[in-house]
């Protein structure tokens, strides 16, 4: 409603400014004596202005010659000394004037292969004063055409009177004919820009129809200039009138997919239209008849004409705001063109020389963008909620994993526990209560004395064994000096008793993946064997323990100064009897994921384990 009001007082305003073509200071010139020598019309012809000459009368590079009869009125403008002047609103495609035999043509009549239309642009020439004979009906001036192949020429009525006036109503023309056209080229070109970067980005076919219509219309309003273009005039004449073509179709394109026209005849119509344009114009330039482009305006117009129709029939159902908009403005752009008709060609009341059309296509340019910021703001709302709407159904569904992985967890340190408490519960049951089962036995035994030495020797073994137990659950995190350093401390006492002196070459070497609680307890029942068997078999009196780093890897190593034993190779000892004892110091060490060796000594054994530092061998 808001535009349909102002488009209202929009163009009362208009039919204000141009309510009539009267020219205070000035008098029009209504008819011309016209010859054609060129193509053999040599007997003057009267004719009332506006004269158009189409393409009936000739070749292009053929001339007609206006010849005018200047306003008994222009004496007073000379007795006074004022500047006479002659405004040409419309002459074209291209012409001169001559005064009296003189030449006043004002470069509206190029040299060479150039395009222009001089027609689109009002003319003031200034006549002077000099040239004027005292009788004023010797005066003669004429104005020479010369047209272009399948354009129509012609001049519209031509005015005289004073200088200063003409140039004002010289200015006010040019600035609707040419600088009105300027600002529809400019604003048609950005907004066109921003729809293709803003299509590119999003793809949508709607932005994609504007941007298309809208720079297929900026060279056409550019050829509708006084722009000198190098070039052969009928390639940019067939130019001009493909751009026509193209922005008609793109523009009915575009309102099929705002109102959501479904496919039907009419659009595949406008498809086979846009398809078939350059070859039926093509065409025409080749016969060279100028009726085949009114067919082909009268199937545009047609077409245009069903495309109105559909919107009506559309209403039925209700349109959205957008819809509505362009619905109001489409009409108000016809009401323009309907006007530009009635005056132009019927000749009803009201300014000739100024076209309310370019001021309407304009309006209409504005409100497609309108109705785009609209529309881009509207997905942009609904992408906005839609992205609320995922992020609390996110956020739900990152409560619901978070639960699911705390329970997850919970479930996870039980399983941790158990296997820990498990894992507890058989190294005292192997390790203490073996002992303790032992110390039983003999204290138990019938009829012989109790070995209280035994006994105690049992029992201490027993108390080293549940210390190292306990030991193996400090939080040490893989430092093999503190883990070897628990060791020392309780088997220092054993190793003393039997008379076995300790080397200890333990250095700090980087934490070791594994050797967690129970990593720790695997190490320490390894050297707890390898302590063992020393002790059972080496007779040896010294045991060195050293640590290093080369590398990746980390090293420990036990070794005695014993009797030695024998070899099968590296890893493989052949000692009868001690099996059981080797193979689980090499399981530990596999659950460790360190690699053990068992090499020969100088004398005696050495027993070594390798430990790899990278992250990904720490299992």
């Amino acid at each position: 409603m808001w535009a349909a009001l102002l488009l209202a007082g929009v163009l009362t305003l208009l039919a204000w400014v141009t309510r009539g073509d009267e020219v205070a200071g000035a008098w029009p010139i209504r008819q011309a004596e016209v010859v054609a020598p060129d193509m053999g019309r040599v007997v003057p012809e009267l004719l009332p202005l506006p004269h158009l000459w189409d393409d009936g009368w000739g070749a292009p590079g053929k001339t007609v010659h206006y010849q005018l009869q200047l306003p008994e009125s222009l004496g007073a403008l000379l007795d006074r000394q004022e500047p006479v002047a002659l405004l040409l609103p419309r002459a074209g495609v291209r012409y001169r004037v001559f005064f009296n035999g003189e030449s006043l043509t004002s470069g509206l009549w190029p040299n060479g292969r150039v395009y222009l239309d001089a027609a689109a642009r009002a003319e003031v020439i200034r006549l002077p004063a000099s040239q004027f004979a005292r009788d004023g009906s010797q005066n003669r001036l004429v104005v020479e055409l010369q047209g272009e192949r399948l354009r129509i020429s012609g001049l519209g009525v031509v005015w005289a009177g004073s200088a200063q006036v003409l140039e004002a109503r010289q200015r006010w023309l040019s600035w609707w004919q040419v600088e009105l056209s300027w600002m529809v080229a400019a604003s048609a070109f950005m907004l066109g820009l921003m729809s293709l970067l803003v299509w590119l980005r999003t793809r949508e076919r709607l932005l994609g129809l504007l941007a298309a219509g809208l720079l297929v219309l900026v060279p056409r309003l550019v050829l509708s200039t006084p722009t000198p273009l190098p070039g052969p005039f009928p390639v940019w004449d067939f130019f001009h009138k493909l751009t026509f073509t193209w922005y008609c179709g793109f523009m009915y394109l575009f309102m099929s997919e705002l109102f959501g026209f479904r496919q039907g005849w009419v659009q595949r119509t406008v498809v086979v239209m846009m398809a078939v344009g350059p070859v039926w114009l093509l065409m025409q330039a080749w016969i060279g008849d100028y009726d085949l482009y009114r067919i082909w305006t009268g199937v545009i117009v047609l077409v245009c004409v069903l495309a109105l129709v559909k919107v009506i029939h559309r209403a039925r159902w209700g349109l959205d705001p957008g819809q509505r908009l362009m619905v109001v403005v489409g009409v108000a752009t016809l009401v323009t063109g309907l006007r530009d008709y009635l005056v132009v060609q019927l000749g009803m009341p009201g300014d000739i020389d100024i076209r309310w059309m370019t001021a309407g296509s304009l309006v209409l340019m504005f409100a497609m963008a309108g109705v785009m910021v609209r529309r881009t703001g509207d997905a942009m709302a609904q992408a906005e909620r839609l992205n609320q709407e995922l992020a609390r159904r996110v956020a739900e569904r990152e409560a619901e994993f978070h639960e699911v992985y705390q329970r997850l967890r919970e479930v996870e340190h039980q399983q941790v526990r158990e296997a820990e408490r498990r894992r507890i519960t058989r190294d005292m049951h192997d390790g203490l209560g073996s002992q303790l089962v032992q110390a039983l036995s003999l204290v138990r035994q019938p009829g012989t004395a109790i070995d209280a030495v035994a006994v105690e020797r049992m029992l201490n073994h027993a108390l080293d064994d549940l210390r190292l137990t306990l030991d193996s659950l400090e939080p040490m995190e893989g430092d093999l000096a503190t883990i070897l350093g628990m060791w020392r401390l309780r088997m220092a006492p054993a190793l003393e008793s039997a008379g076995i002196g300790l080397d200890w070459q333990v250095q700090d070497v980087p934490a070791i993946p594994g050797l967690e609680s129970a990593g720790v307890m695997h190490l320490f029942r390894c050297l707890q064997e390898v302590v063992a068997n020393v002790l059972k078999h080496a007779r040896a009196d010294r045991l060195v323990v050293r640590t290093w780093q080369d590398g990746s890897s980390a090293g420990l190593s036990v070794a005695d100064n014993g009797v030695g034993m024998g070899y099968l190779d590296d890893s493989t000892l052949a000692l009868p009897g001690q099996g059981r004892g080797l193979r689980n110091i090499r399981l530990r060490a596999d659950k460790l994921g360190a690699k053990v060796s068992f090499l020969p000594g100088d004398p005696g054994t050495v027993v070594r384990f390798d430990f790899s530092l990278a992250p990904d061998q720490s299992n």
